[in-house]
């Protein structure tokens, strides 16, 4: 990377102007999808803010109105939620073309800001209407009357949310093109709701089923192991195991139920039905197969003598692994497989130039690698961290040649942003975290592995994760969220709504740091809309954790690292 002395010519995005009487955001070109995606993501938050000013498991347990309240609102909103999911699902596969139109015409309008305070003030209402409803203490009101009050501010919010999206008239006409999709939507999302809980009876009898393929895996390899079927305990003298409910298997087999289905969807135009079918039995089995592996392999562990690395690193880990190995094998050996696929080509298929994969795949290679190195850690200290960068390191010299159209000049700007964002980081670092000395698993290594460690870290966090990371939200996400066409979209046009959403998701991805991510976000991607070049984002991420780095062996303060 070459610093330069000017900037790129920046290109202002066009305003459009309204005549709307209503107050208007600016038109960004949100279609009623994501629009309708929006609202019930916005409704969902305020549920879960709702409920958590209340002691729902005390006002459960104290029965009476609120226990029945709590008990009918929870099942009222899973089989809402579940039918809506059903309604989206069915009305892609459906690809109605009057409903397309519907759909592309929302973006011409505006999103109304007069709705959304009115949705703000109902909210608001709710907050004591829900304690009152919920809570345990006595209230000076009837109950039926608490429920009406409830129920009418609920559905002022819901309506006020929905008209601010958009006009109550387009959305009247999406409902009416969709038809009897809402019927089959319904019982769809009805059934799904119950059958979640009807499945939670199959817990203790597949728990069972995988303690004994544990047994039969692990009886060959240690003669002395020790079963217990009662209590579904497997182990030796040195550790042992509790094949729980939760270790069961049933959670990977039911996200790879999710992943396989929504995978046959989303490609259902290339996928061969109804053979293709039979790709989601084969990867309910493989996942449920070798989670028990992942349990032998656990008390294996363990009775190696590595019981901290079995527990606080394998054990978290692992089962990630397993899912993520699953479901890429599953997509793809399907996609090359001409008896599943029409479209499949193996000549063809490594020429393929995909430049999603190009941006996204270092940044994956080094979540893919480090969910590796902390299964092989203590769950304190990642010894194997150069996995990390030695995963980044090919990921970019395998996607470097695609590379190289973008521009990695940068000029004093990057240093510059990378130096406020450090000051940011200190100072959200001083309230969020705890100080903490060098972690007593590198302190008690040889000076020679511990000096490679710690250079191995700092080699990573100024080179390798700046670019990936940068590639992946402001080279990728920033511009996607654009056009799906992200790489024809200049950074100079992106719109202040695709800065802030790609600042919300890097910053969340920091964990307890969120909030001085979101805001390392937003500097990262403003330096690059208003330079147009990527290079200046990498210049000021590496400078960020640069000084971070020197904080950190300097002033001693591990927490940051």
């Amino acid at each position: 990377m070459r610093p330069v002395d000017e900037p790129s010519p920046t290109i202002l995005p066009s305003v459009n102007v309204t005549t709307d009487r209503a107050i208007p955001f600016p038109r960004v070109g949100f279609n009623l999808s994501v629009r309708a995606l929006a609202l019930a993501l916005l409704l969902y938050l305020e549920k879960i803010l709702l409920t958590s000013l209340i002691d729902i498991s005390s006002a459960y347990a104290a029965g009476g109105s609120g226990a029945t309240a709590i008990l009918v609102e929870h099942w009222a909103f899973r089989c809402v939620l579940t039918s809506l999911g059903a309604l989206a699902l069915f009305s892609y596969v459906r690809e109605d073309r009057q409903l397309a139109e519907i759909n592309a015409a929302a973006s011409a309008i505006a999103i109304r800001v007069p709705w959304l305070i009115l949705h703000g003030v109902l909210v608001l209402a709710l907050i004591p209407l829900t304690y009152s409803l919920y809570g345990t203490q006595y209230v000076e009101v009837r109950f039926a009357l608490r429920v009406a009050l409830w129920l009418l501010a609920v559905l002022g919010a819901v309506l006020a949310a929905i008209e601010a999206m958009a006009p109550l008239e387009m959305w009247r006409r999406a409902c009416k093109a969709l038809g009897i999709l809402w019927l089959y939507a319904v019982i769809a999302g009805t059934a799904a709701a119950y059958a979640y809980g009807w499945s939670q009876r199959l817990w203790q009898p597949t728990a069972a089923l995988t303690f004994g393929l544990v047994q039969r895996l692990l009886t060959p390899i240690i003669p002395t192991l020790h079963a217990d079927p009662a209590t579904l305990t497997l182990g030796t003298d040195r550790f042992s195991v509790w094949v729980s409910e939760a270790c069961s298997g049933l959670e990977g087999v039911g996200l790879m139920l999710a992943f396989s289905c929504a995978w046959l969807l989303y490609f259902r135009k290339e996928y061969i039905f109804p053979r293709a079918l039979i790709l989601i039995p084969i990867g309910l089995l493989v996942t449920f197969a070798l989670n028990a592996v992942r349990i032998a392999a656990l008390v294996l562990i363990g009775h190696a003598g590595y019981p901290r690395v079995a527990i606080y690193g394998f054990h978290s880990q692992a089962g990630w692994i397993v899912f993520n190995g699953v479901a890429f094998a599953l997509a793809f050996v399907s996609r090359r497989s001409r008896w599943f696929n029409r479209t499949a080509s193996p000549k063809s298929s490594a020429q393929v130039d995909n430049p999603t994969a190009v941006f996204l795949l270092p940044f994956l290679s080094i979540l893919v690698a480090g969910t590796v190195a902390h299964a092989a850690s203590d769950g304190v200290f990642e010894a194997w961290y150069a996995l990390r960068l030695l995963a980044a390191a090919l990921a970019l010299w395998w996607c470097w040649p695609r590379l190289t159209a973008l521009d990695w000049h940068f000029s004093w700007r990057g240093p510059a942003t990378g130096l406020v964002v450090f000051g940011l980081w200190l100072i959200a670092a001083h309230f969020f975290t705890t100080p903490s000395a060098m972690p007593s698993a590198l302190s008690t290594m040889s000076p020679s592995l511990r000096t490679l460690w710690i250079a191995t870290r700092i080699v990573a966090a100024v080179l390798t994760v700046p670019i990936a990371e940068e590639l992946a939200y402001r080279g990728f996400l920033l511009r996607r969220i654009m056009s799906s066409d992200f790489e024809s979209v200049p950074f100079a046009t992106v719109g202040w709504y695709a800065l802030v959403l790609s600042a919300v998701l890097f910053g969340v991805v920091h964990g307890g740091m969120w909030l001085p991510g979101i805001a390392a976000g937003l500097l990262y991607g403003a330096v690059v809309v208003r330079t147009g070049r990527i290079g200046e984002a990498v210049a000021a991420h590496a400078t960020s954790n640069a000084l971070l780095a020197a904080l950190v062996l300097l002033g001693g303060q591990w927490q940051l690292w």
